[in-house]
């Protein structure tokens, strides 16, 4: 929806939520989509937020309230009289139930399952045994599962009856006896097929799953790499246990982005929005990187100190230091930030590094030679003599295969360690980077200027 037109919109259904004017509150919610009242919820004070709720049917509530973020959401279900939650939190996905129940507090968390209706809370408990980041975590256990012997006519009228508590029909899933996950038959071959043709003739026994340990990370890739609207879950005997939906993944992504664009810049991932993060909250989040890195760059002062005589003897050196340790960084942040974005895509993988290590090389090879190339000139264009320009002309060079060979091979080996990788792209190898450049350059100087 257009910004002007969302105003709008906004606007006069805040207006409509006079009692008086109920019909045309209805005509307007019919024109916005769960995600745009949500919007709007978001948008507002405390008070017309529970009114814009109150005033909406349950299962339009149950729909905006799934497009909040987890924090409005227990903000917004506390202050609900308990029979509108009870009614609003029914509506509600067990998927998107378990999300929110995940995140309230141990005391919290029993009355909220109260609230729900004995099968629901049965689904959030089973989900919430699966890790929050994984495919266990992220599934919804209402799908719609066929048996083989069935014809096709029979399954579309099974599906006419089971189809609505379902949260996407587009993929059919074929188990036996046992539930275990035999085929797959989408919608269109359904349809399109003899009525009187068995499931288990028009089915496909080539079936992609992920298990429930799957990291998020992992099925996300497998989404993008296939197309798929959805994903069927199984458990270590092949039990199909749920189905992962694609509006699923698009918020794994999202979240996923979000976090490694917070670890690039040296924080912790806050989880609200930033306004809605308290000043103690960002603090925290930041100052554990803060205290690291001051310490890690704190080597780089020892470093000088420890070629002060080199400094002292020629202090035009001391002139090229920032130049050859932001070189160092740079060269080292777009090696990581590459071969992160291939991590990503499922391109890379630890068994590679030394692959990864030898095409760093010979790229890091290739740029120092050109950088070293502007280096020199530029040394001599400041009137310094060519003994000097050679040696910043070599650091530079060592130093940009250096930084790219570590910056290449820093991502795989965290990710090994089980840390995140989007960690090594940012400040981490910036500080390693002109640590070793700096130790570098002062040897380069010993060596071509003999000091």
């Amino acid at each position: 929806m257009a910004h002007n037109n969302f105003e709008e919109r906004r606007a006069e259904l805040l207006a409509a939520l006079d009692p008086s004017r109920r019909n045309e509150f209805q005509r307007l919610v019919a024109l916005l989509r769960p995600a745009d009242l949500a919007a709007i919820a978001a948008s507002v004070d405390e008070e017309t937020r529970l009114r814009l709720i109150a005033t909406l049917d349950e299962e339009t509530a149950a729909r905006v309230v799934e497009e909040l973020d987890v924090e409005g959401q227990q903000e917004l279900l506390s202050r609900l009289p308990e029979a509108r939650a009870k009614a609003v939190l029914a509506e509600m996905s067990p998927d998107d139930l378990a999300d929110l129940v995940g995140e309230l507090p141990e005391a919290h968390r029993q009355r909220v399952l109260e609230l729900l209706p004995p099968d629901d809370a049965q689904h959030v408990r089973h989900l919430l045994v699966y890790p929050e980041r994984s495919a266990g975590g992220i599934m919804t256990p209402e799908f719609v599962s066929l048996r083989r012997t069935m014809t096709a006519q029979g399954a579309i009228e099974f599906l006419r009856t089971v189809a609505p508590e379902a949260e996407t029909v587009y993929y059919l899933y074929v188990t036996d006896e046992a539930r275990r996950l035999v085929g797959v038959v989408s919608l269109r071959q359904l349809i399109t097929a003899n009525s009187e043709q068995r499931i288990e003739d028009i089915m496909s026994r080539r079936v992609i799953s992920v298990p429930a340990a799957m990291d998020q990370e992992e099925v996300a890739r497998l989404f993008r790499k296939y197309d798929f609207l959805a994903l069927p879950v199984v458990n270590d005997d092949n039990v199909l246990l749920g189905v992962v939906t694609v509006d699923d993944v698009m918020d794994v992504l999202s979240e996923e982005a979000s976090e490694d664009i917070q670890l690039l810049g040296g924080a912790e991932p806050i989880e609200e929005p930033y306004f809605s993060a308290s000043i103690g909250s960002l603090v925290r989040k930041r100052i554990g990187w803060l205290f690291v890195l001051f310490f890690a760059q704190s080597f780089t002062g020892t470093i000088m100190a420890a070629y002060e005589a080199e400094l002292s003897a020629v202090i035009a050196l001391a002139f090229f230091i920032p130049l050859l340790i932001d070189t160092a960084g740079n060269a080292g942040s777009q090696a990581a930030s590459l071969v992160l974005r291939s991590m990503t895509l499922g391109q890379v993988r630890f068994a590679d590094v030394t692959r990864v290590i030898g095409r760093e090389f010979v790229v890091g090879a290739i740029l120092g030679v050109g950088m070293a190339v502007l280096a020199f000139l530029r040394a001599r264009a400041m009137g310094e003599p060519a003994q000097l320009g050679y040696t910043v002309a070599s650091a530079i060079f060592v130093v940009i295969i250096v930084a790219a060979t570590v910056g290449g091979a820093l991502p795989l080996i965290t990710k090994r360690l089980r840390l995140d990788p989007a960690v090594a792209s940012g400040p981490v190898i910036t500080t390693i980077a002109d640590g070793l450049g700096l130790i570098i350059y002062f040897q380069l100087a010993r060596l071509i200027m003999g000091i």
